[in-house]
């Protein structure tokens, strides 16, 4: 380009001075005018080679800047592969050394681990070995201390029946303070453990149960109950033993909901089951389930009782029983099954039964009595026979 514009001056200097040069053809010399053109020949050229000169700088910078960047780019480049080169040597010797530490460490974690576990499996063995010596040597002292401690309770059981045996059982039905301080001496648990051991007569464990009932010991009612039910379930009993009637009696005496429901439970097994000892607790339940009713005023068991009338036996040994059931009756108006109690259960020999019925029916049916008394007077009257 820059070259172009010099051309372009020299052309335009030529044209310009061309018609001087023919205008003083006539007065210059030949010679003037070559060395006038030489002349401007020479500045011409002096200025294109300066132009020449300003352009070689100008493309020798770009060169010059030119080969910088690229000298730049190709460094930068290489260091970029050196960079990549390095890191992927990094990568590959650190993957390797890792990989050979683990090796190293689970070649050793598992030797340590085969050592550390024969080291506690011995360990383990010693201390099972101790263990075991010393529990044997535990157990054989427990079973001296619990062998000791039943050679106790057979003596103190032992003792508690001789304490017993010095008592009539009206003694200890009336639990006296002389009766109560000579008892004393036996704890709950000693007379526990002649009332449930079946080695000992019935007696023996009915006077341990007296006692325990004297002190109003807890859980007493359901001792008696599940004793005399497990007779229900086995027939284990001596045909004709009137002691077990005496737990029944023992049971009425405590008044509580759990005496009477549980009595209720017992006559129903005795009604439905019809056992082979019914003869034995009916009427003994009866009697029992009628004083705890009264002292709870429950009426609730009326009719059960009612349908037992019949079947009662041996009731002339229990007047006073028989005069509490004859109550029973009045109290929740029931006098017909007063007039069966009087007409098929009292004797001759029952006055004071007779007169408790007749004064329970006089609230009830006068005329009945009056009747009564009538026909008694008369000698009419035919009473039931003494058994």
């Amino acid at each position: 380009m820059n070259r172009l514009t010099v051309y372009l001056l020299i052309a335009v200097l030529i044209a310009m001075t061309a018609p001087l040069v023919f205008a003083q053809q006539n007065q210059n010399t030949p010679g003037q005018e070559i060395e006038s053109l030489k002349k401007q020949i020479s500045e011409i050229q002096s200025k294109l080679q300066t132009v020449e000169n300003v352009e070689k700088m100008e493309l020798a910078a770009k060169l010059a800047e030119a080969n910088a960047k690229l000298a730049n780019a190709e460094f930068d480049k290489f260091e970029r592969q050196l960079r990549d080169s390095n890191d992927e040597w990094l990568r590959t010797w650190s993957t390797w050394f890792l990989a050979i530490i683990a090796i190293i460490v689970t070649f050793f974690s598992a030797a340590a681990a085969g050592v550390w576990a024969r080291f506690k499996s011995k360990m383990d063995q010693l201390i099972a070995d101790r263990v075991e010596e010393s529990l044997n040597g535990f157990k054989e002292a427990v079973a001296q201390l619990d062998e000791i401690r039943n050679q106790l309770k057979v003596l103190h059981r032992g003792h508690a029946v001789s304490v017993l045996d010095r008592f009539e059982r009206y003694e200890l039905e009336h639990y006296d303070p002389f009766s109560r301080k000579q008892t004393d001496v036996l704890s709950d648990e000693v007379l526990l453990d002649v009332f449930n051991d079946e080695s000992k007569r019935l007696e023996h464990r009915y006077k341990a149960a007296r006692v325990l009932s004297g002190r109003n010991f807890p859980h007493l009612v359901s001792l008696l109950l599940n004793f005399v039910n497990s007779v229900l379930d086995t027939d284990d009993y001596v045909d004709g033993d009137s002691d077990f009637r005496d737990f029944v009696y023992l049971i009425g005496e405590s008044y509580t909901q759990d005496a009477y429901q549980g009595l209720k439970k017992f006559l129903n097994r005795l009604q439905v089951e019809n056992p082979k000892c019914k003869d034995l607790f009916q009427t003994y339940t009866v009697f029992a389930l009628a004083d705890v009713s009264i002292k709870l005023e429950l009426s609730d068991s009326t009719s059960m009782l009612k349908q037992t009338l019949p079947d009662l036996v041996g009731v002339q040994r229990e007047p006073n029983s028989l005069s509490r059931l004859a109550k029973y009756f009045d109290i929740f108006g029931e006098p017909d099954s007063i007039k069966e109690i009087l007409e098929k259960h009292v004797t001759n020999k029952m006055n004071a039964v007779e007169r408790n019925c007749l004064k329970f029916l006089n609230n009830h049916d006068p005329e009945y009595v009056n009747k009564w008394n009538a026909d008694k007077a008369e000698g009419k009257l035919e009473y039931q026979k003494s058994s």
